[in-house]
């Protein structure tokens, strides 16, 4: 019975929310849910995929990701991903996950280092 609870309680949780972020040529299109497994606790799942725009290319792409506390405005968790280079017109997709809470709200704020 216990491990029906935990296959029946584990995964998704919230509505996913969508979010659209660009710093100059680079875009990213990403989403992110709240997700439970009974190793990890809750998390928030993100997953995405980084576009170059521009006509220029990047010789180093990373991504940071921030974890905030919507009512406190703190960091509870961060990630950096490299995501490498990338040149005029090419994508790349990404996926991680945030470390949080059960009890706390979150967003996703996210930048881009290159």
């Amino acid at each position: 019975m216990l491990i029906l609870v935990f296959v029946l309680f584990s995964g998704c949780l919230s509505t996913p929310v969508v979010r659209e972020n660009a710093q100059g040529a680079l875009h990213s299109h990403y989403e992110y849910s709240v997700g439970w497994s009974p190793g990890q606790g809750c998390y928030e799942r993100v997953t995405g995929y980084v576009y170059n725009a521009g006509n220029t290319s990047f010789n180093a792409v990373q991504l940071n990701l921030n974890l905030v506390n919507t009512g406190t405005g703190t960091i509870r968790d961060s990630k950096a991903i490299f995501v490498g280079p990338m040149g005029a017109g090419e994508t790349r997709t990404y996926e991680t996950t945030l470390d949080g809470e059960c009890t706390r709200e979150y967003r996703v704020d996210f930048s881009f280092v290159k």
